[in-house]
């Protein structure tokens, strides 16, 4: 339980899915509240058979879970696994409930919004691959014209700023990822951060365009 516990799986998908171990709802449901499964577990609906742990359909029954918490309470237990992890400050940062709220899409696991999301809250991460990848000539390229939309962005929230984008990725006929990837890896280090539109918003303008310009200068 404590390593399922540092792993980042919570509490009721736990229960959840060790329930799902060799017994059945019987109507076929596999997502279960710790409420509905007192009211419906019953002995007689224990197979007999060896029951086989799958880590994997856990991770995803985790995720399922996350995705259902209210925002407030998913950024209480991120806190509350970050304290416990080591990162007690960034999850004082003001920046931190819209991270968790932006990040919920896309965890399965506690664990796994830090390496998603850390970047946007304590300093960037430093990936080299990503950087040779989407930073050479062509991407230092279209980062200036992402730079120079950016600042000229009326509205700089989530719709203001795929506008922006979305703009450039019409105006110079690339794919969306062409415009956006180097995007990411200037803002956040690597190729891993939640929605781009997202966390552009969440960094705001001027830590936005901080992080541009340091790539750009280093040319």
């Amino acid at each position: 339980m404590e390593e399922l516990r540092d792993a980042g799986y919570l509490p009721a998908a736990v229960r959840n899915y060790l329930a799902l171990l060799g017994w059945g709802a019987g109507d076929d449901a596999t997502v279960l509240s710790t409420r509905e499964l007192i009211d419906r577990f019953t002995l007689e609906r224990v197979s007999r058979n060896p029951a086989r742990f799958d880590e994997v359909k856990l991770r995803w029954l985790n995720g399922v879970h996350i995705r259902s918490l209210p925002a407030g309470e998913l950024a209480r237990r991120l806190a509350d696994f970050l304290q416990r992890s080591g990162h007690a400050d960034a999850a004082r940062d003001e920046r931190f409930a819209r991270a968790a709220a932006i990040s919920k899409e896309k965890i399965h696991t506690l664990a796994e919004f830090w390496p998603l999301a850390g970047a946007l809250l304590d300093g960037l991460s430093d990936d080299p691959k990503a950087r040779e990848r989407w930073l050479g000539a062509d991407g230092l390229a279209t980062l200036a014209d992402v730079r120079s939309a950016l600042a000229e962005a009326e509205r700089f929230d989530e719709h203001g700023v795929r506008a922006a984008l979305e703009g450039i990725v019409a105006r110079r006929a690339l794919k969306p990822r062409d415009v956006y990837q180097p995007l990411r890896v200037a803002i956040s280090g690597s190729t891993v951060s939640p929605g781009i539109f997202e966390s552009v918003a969440l960094l705001g303008r001027e830590e936005t365009l901080r992080r541009i310009d340091r790539v750009l200068a280093a040319g």
